[in-house]
Formats: C-alpha cells, sequence, structure tokens
C-alpha cells in the first residue's frame, strides 16, 4: 500500500479470484487427481515456473512500472525465508522472483501477496506479462515526463479481460520516459515513448518487438497519441496479436512473427483495422484512472533536499528536483538475500521517501533521497551482506541452467568467472561496455541481443561430447528510432569467455571487427582439450542436455540436432575425399553415429557412448519405421567396425548417405510439438526391451512447447 493506503497497481476482482481458486486445484493435484499437464496450464500463468529439482517452484512477483514499497519487501523476503531458499531474484523486467517453494507451500505464497497487493497472475505462459517502465521515470531530470502512471494504470486495464490469459504466446508492454529508452521500448510487443507537443502529453508508439530466437525491432505504428489513447492503441496491438499470431507453432508464435510474415506496411495496416474496431466498438471493460503516483508515493518530494557530495560517489544519481539524488545498488546478477532486501526498505524508509525502484538491469534504487543524507546512507549500505555500492561493470545474468528448465548454460556462474577475472587482470580500471549480458539459452532473458558486450548460451559437440559454449554478440543498443541489435561474432567455449572478456577490456578494440579477432582467437579450442572444457561453470559433472524439461526443447536444443546433422555430413564428404581404405571408414563410423544421435534429443535421451547411440537410435527410429529396416544393418556394421570385428565400412558409403539423408528430412520436418510431419517408412514393430528400458540412457520428456 501507498502512504494514503492505496495499493500502487489495482488488482482486478478477477485476479484474486483466479488466485484464490488455486489452493484447491493444487491440493487435487498433490492428490494425484489432476494430471501435471493440466496442473501445468493452471500454474504457468500464475507466475509458477517448476525448477529443475521436481517439487521445487519460483514464483515471479509482478511489480508494476517497477515500483514497489518497503512492506511489500518485508513481506516478500519473509514468504521466500519460509517458503524458498531465502535469496530473491530481481528480473530484467522489474518483477522479484521467489524461489525453491515446494508444492505444499505455494497456495500460501499466492495468498499472502494479495494480502499487500501482490500477485503473480500474468508472470508466466501466454499472458500480458508485468508491464514495465524506465524505473527513475518519478525522478529522472531527463524524463520527458512521468510514464508510471500509464505502465501502472495499462496493466489494469490488460489484467482485467481473460483475453489476456490466452494469447498466442507472451505479450509485452513497456513505457520509454525519453529517448534514451531505459525500458527498452524498441524491443517490446508494444513499446511507448514519451513525447509532448504543444505542451500536450503523449506517444509514440512501436510494435512487433522482441528478443529471443530471431529477435525484431519494433515498427512505429503510431508517430504521436494523446496520453488519453494510450488503452485504445494497447488494445488494438493485443487484439492484432490474438488474431493473427501462430496458435499451432509455439516456435513462431510471437508478435514479431506477424510482422516479419507481413511485413511491416502490411503489419501497420493490420493494425489499422484494429484501431478503427477499438474506436467503434469501445474499451472492454473498466477503463481506470491515470493517478498521479508521484503524489501518493513521495509525500513531500518537491520540498527539495540539500547539496550531494561533490564529486557524486559512483551510484549516485541526481533527481530533477535538486537536492534529491537516487541510490543505485548493484546486485550480483539480480540477486539478494532475503534480510539485506529488508534493510534495503528499511533504508529507504529512513533515508528517502519509503520507495523502492527495481530495474531492467536486475538492480534495486532508493530515490529521493536529501543530498545531506547520501553518505549516510551509503554507510548503511555498506553493513548488507552484498557489496551493492561497487562501480564494476554490471553484469546481467538470467538464471539460466541453475535453476531454469529451458537453460542450457549456468549464466551466473559464468557471471561470476567473468566478475574474477576482471578483478584480477584490470584492477579498478575498468574501461570498456558498461553492461555486459548473459543468457543461459537463446530466449535472450539476460537481453543479450541489445547489449554492447552480450553472450549467448550454446550446446555443441567436439570430439564426440557436448562442450558448454556461448555464442558472442556485440554492438547493440537501444535508443528510440535508433535501436540496433547486437552482430553475432562466433561461439566461443564457456571457459575462454573470461579471457575474451578480459582482453576486450585490457585492449579496448575500437571497433567490431577489431572484436571479431579477438573472438576467433577465443574461439579455437586446444588440440588437448582440457577436461574441464567439458564442465560448465558451476557445475562438477560433464555437460549434459538430458536434465531439461519436461516440457522444455527449444531452439538452443534444436541447434545441437543440427551440429550433428552437418557433422554426418562434412563426414560423408571427408569419406569420398580419404585415399585410404582406414581413413575411408573412420569418416563413415563418425559419419553414421552423428547421423544416429542427431534426433535423440526430441525423445529427451542422451546417449554417451556408440553402443547406447545406436540402440537408443534402433528405439525412436528403426523399430517405429522412420527409418529404413536396413538402417539396423548399417548400425551393427558400424558397431562392429569399432570393435574391430568387421571389415571396411567403404562398402556401406551409399547406405550412410540415405540415413544422413532422411534424418536431415525428419528434422526439417519437425511441428511445433516436435513431432515428424513425413510419413513413416516401415512399420516395425517395437523390442520388447531398450536401452532407455535398461536405464543404459537417460531420458526426459522434452518434446512439449515450453512455456
Amino acid at each position: 500500500m501507498s502512504k494514503t493506503g492505496e495499493p500502487i497497481l489495482r488488482l482486478p476482482e478477477s485476479v484474486k479470484q483466479d488466485v484464490l481458486v488455486y489452493r484447491a486445484a493444487m491440493e487435487k493435484f498433490k492428490r494425484g487427481e489432476m494430471t501435471p499437464l493440466a496442473y501445468r496450464a493452471l500454474r504457468v500463468p500464475l507466475g509458477q515456473y517448476e525448477h529443475r529439482q521436481d517439487g521445487h517452484y519460483m514464483i515471479r512477483v509482478r511489480v508494476g512500472a517497477g515500483l514497489v514499497l518497503p512492506s511489500q519487501l518485508n513481506r516478500i523476503a519473509e514468504l521466500s525465508q519460509t517458503y524458498g531458499n531465502g535469496v530473491l531474484h530481481v528480473t530484467t523486467r522489474q518483477d522479484i522472483q521467489i524461489h525453491d517453494v515446494l508444492l505444499e507451500g505455494t497456495a500460501d505464497v499466492h495468498e499472502k501477496l494479495l494480502e499487500i497487493g501482490l500477485s503473480a497472475r500474468g508472470g508466466g505462459g501466454n499472458t500480458v506479462r508485468n508491464v514495465t517502465a524506465c524505473p527513475r521515470s518519478l525522478v529522472s531530470p531527463s524524463a520527458v515526463f512521468d510514464v508510471a502512471p500509464y505502465a501502472v494504470a495499462t496493466a489494469e486495464y490488460l489484467l482485467q479481460s481473460k483475453s489476456s490469459y490466452n494469447l498466442p504466446r507472451k505479450f509485452k508492454v513497456a513505457f520509454s520516459a525519453c529517448a534514451d529508452d531505459c525500458a527498452f521500448a524498441s524491443v517490446n510487443d508494444a513499446g511507448f515513448f514519451a513525447h509532448l507537443k504543444a505542451g500536450r502529453k503523449g506517444f509514440a508508439v512501436y510494435a512487433g518487438g522482441s528478443l529471443g530466437p530471431q529477435p525484431m525491432i519494433g515498427v512505429l505504428v503510431e508517430e504521436f497519441i494523446g496520453a488519453d489513447e494510450v488503452f485504445a492503441v494497447v488494445e488494438a496491438i493485443k487484439r492484432l496479436f490474438d488474431r493473427l499470431g501462430d496458435r499451432n507453432n509455439k516456435h513462431a508464435a510471437r508478435l514479431r512473427y506477424v510482422l516479419k510474415r507481413l511485413g511491416a506496411e502490411a503489419f501497420v495496416a493490420e493494425y489499422r483495422k484494429e484501431r478503427e474496431a477499438v474506436r467503434r466498438d469501445g474499451l472492454v471493460g473498466q477503463v481506470p484512472p491515470i493517478r498521479d503516483l508521484a503524489a501518493s508515493l513521495l509525500p513531500g518530494y518537491a520540498q527539495g533536499g540539500s547539496p550531494g557530495p561533490d564529486p557524486l560517489p559512483p551510484g549516485v544519481l541526481p533527481e530533477k528536483q535538486p537536492g534529491r539524488f537516487t541510490l543505485h545498488l548493484r546486485l550480483p546478477h539480480g540477486q539478494i538475500p532475503a534480510p539485506d532486501l529488508v534493510k534495503v526498505g528499511e533504508i529507504a524508509n529512513r533515508f528517502g521517501l519509503g520507495l523502492v525502484l527495481t530495474t531492467q538491469q536486475q538492480d534495486l534504487m532508493i530515490p529521493a533521497v536529501p543530498g545531506g543524507r547520501v553518505a549516510e546512507a551509503r554507510e548503511e549500505l555498506k553493513k548488507l551482506s552484498l557489496n551493492v555500492l561497487t562501480a564494476t561493470p554490471k553484469i546481467v545474468a538470467c538464471a539460466g541452467a541453475s535453476t531454469c528448465k529451458l537453460g542450457l548454460c549456468v549464466s551466473p556462474s559464468l557471471a561470476d568467472a567473468i566478475d574474477a577475472r576482471l578483478r584480477e587482470v584490470c584492477g579498478s580500471r575498468w574501461q570498456g561496455p558498461a553492461t555486459i549480458r548473459i543468457s543461459g539459452c537463446p530466449n535472450s532473458c539476460g537481453s543479450h541481443h541489445i547489449a554492447a558486450l552480450g553472450f549467448e548460451g550454446k550446446a555443441k559437440r567436439h570430439q564426440g561430447r557436448l562442450m558448454p559454449c556461448y555464442e558472442v554478440l556485440a554492438g547493440g543498443n537501444c535508443a528510440e528510432g535508433q535501436t540496433r541489435l547486437a552482430q553475432r561474432l562466433g561461439t566461443v567455449p564457456a571457459k575462454a569467455v573470461p579471457g575474451l572478456v578480459a582482453a576486450v577490456y585490457q585492449l579496448r578494440p575500437k571497433t567490431v571487427e577489431d572484436l571479431r579477432e579477438l573472438v576467433a582467437a577465443a574461439a579455437k579450442i586446444p588440440d588437448n582439450v582440457p577436461e574441464d572444457y567439458f564442465v560448465d561453470f558451476g557445475a562438477t559433472t560433464p555437460f549434459s542436455l538430458a536434465d531439461r524439461g519436461p516440457g522444455e526443447c527449444p531452439a538452443g536444443v534444436l541447434d545441437v540436432i543440427k551440429v550433428d546433422i552437418e557433422e554426418s555430413s562434412d563426414a560423408l564428404r571427408s569419406a569420398a575425399a580419404a585415399a585410404a581404405p582406414a581413413d575411408k571408414s573412420t569418416a563413415l563410423h563418425r559419419a553414421i553415429v552423428s547421423a544416429a544421435r542427431a534426433l535423440l534429443p526430441i525423445f529427451g535421451l542422451e546417449a554417451r557412448k556408440d553402443r547406447e547411440v545406436f540402440e537408443a537410435c534402433h528405439e525412436r527410429l528403426v523399430a517405429p519405421g522412420w527409418v529404413r529396416p536396413e538402417t539396423q544393418e548399417l548400425l551393427a556394421a558400424a558397431m562392429d567396425w569399432r570393435l574391430g570385428d568387421g571389415a571396411s565400412l567403404e562398402d556401406l558409403t551409399d547406405r550412410a548417405k540415405e540415413f544422413t539423408d532422411r534424418v536431415r528430412e525428419l528434422f526439417l520436418s519437425l511441428d511445433a510439438s516436435l513431432q515428424f510431419r513425413v510419413g513413416r517408412i516401415a512399420n516395425s514393430p517395437r523390442p520388447p526391451a531398450s536401452a532407455v528400458a535398461s536405464g543404459a540412457v537417460k531420458e526426459v520428456d522434452l518434446r512439449g512447447k515450453g512455456f
């Protein structure tokens, strides 16, 4: 509640009811009366995701426009300590996540959040996600005007509609208070930029932007709308998405794919149709008021403060009101222990005006601190268990494979390794990208596509083994009308990334092309590969994809399939070029193994040894008739040759090529549910026993559409 007793984000009654019916459904699931699929369909739109550890959940709390009160932080911290792991995570969409909540505690968390005017409803699934805004919109000297009231009211408007929870895919809205685009409105499904026209408040509007696989920058759909037209515009964009979004293919369901499919001109024309329909039919539901949040959240702000330190310490930012300052608290990859979060709220009450801000950089801010109290407030912040006043480069990292079932690599651990390396080689001499962004997979939760220096988790094979790697991106930028996506420069083993970043800060490349040379050098894998290259940061066992899922198999895993298919094709070319029979057989064996292994991830399988690969291939492809029955003879011959029991494989060249071509055909036919769209070649009976049943191959379900 604000100081007037009014909630910052007024939750519609429908949201409260959806939360209150959750407990009965959870109890049914616990008793085995609800299937996991049905339970997932219920919990994910409530912002509740399952961790990699079975029975543990993350609950993503919406923080409207990044505005949160100390009393709310106290409750969030209490819930984390009582039901979770006691560590909170601030996300790049200004949410706060509670982690490691057991099934039995999930209903309590949801209901106790309601008591303080918060909810996780719409924090996941095919819903309208948190409506974000420039974190310092209320106090920034560069803001055209305060956009937080419009972001909060837009969320209130959208949350009341049932259609906001059954969209083709997630729908994200952002408000930027100036052209600097701190809210990343340029790459949201609907992005609003504050403008004044003849003294009238309004917005330029962009639509169709978003990150993730095949990211796109939004296109301008409105050069200027009055501030009172915001609801009509966001309703029109949402309707366009609802009507034209691809509900059959979850891998191409975001609004950006509609923009890509139609082209900018036709996309804007479709928007115009929806805008006219809204103008004709009127808005749906209740129209919330645009409230003066600054007046209720920052009473007495206009009275000013006092001069601050000269020069200002790092992380102390001047505000539009002379004598007032914002304290920027840097959180390591967005994490803060619950006791520290409570203390941050206490410091905001004691030295500021009782408000805390969450940021797109996964940080916290305390606004409205009088200049004369800045030094004292900083001394109190130094008593936290975290060093939140560091001046080192900010490293934004998503949760990655540490908890997320979509994650390929453990991105927070890479962030720690980069930070340690930079401190070791650079000391306090920091020059380079102000923010490094890391995502553990192609989904860009770390916003690496708009980074000055970004990293995207990938899985690659080297010498037949999976290796954690990162694709390096550089040159991204977000600003109204000038947004550009980062360029891809190459793929580097995870263990080589900290050294690469250190080289960037030491050598200070002037152009992206200069940086490309550093990436090429870091991408070279040593001839004698150190064993730790096959172990991710933060892990103790060899890198694997087998613990992903259930229900997730996005672009990162599909890339591994492509690598195996291409490796098979390369091996076939090597076999054709080889002169010695032994060399031909070696290349053909590699081609057969790669082709047999390629499609196993879509069945949730990861086999390491040749025998396991061939047994799983027989189980999943040969026996059901997806490849020719004769393929089993090819696999057997390759296994015999590998064991030294068979002659040359040279006579099987054509059959190996046919096998690889069929695997490629099957891969290209995959639909959104990862089912083959081509027919079977033969209907062979499945064997009574398999490698999976015997436990030789680890199995998880990766065939779902994901969240």
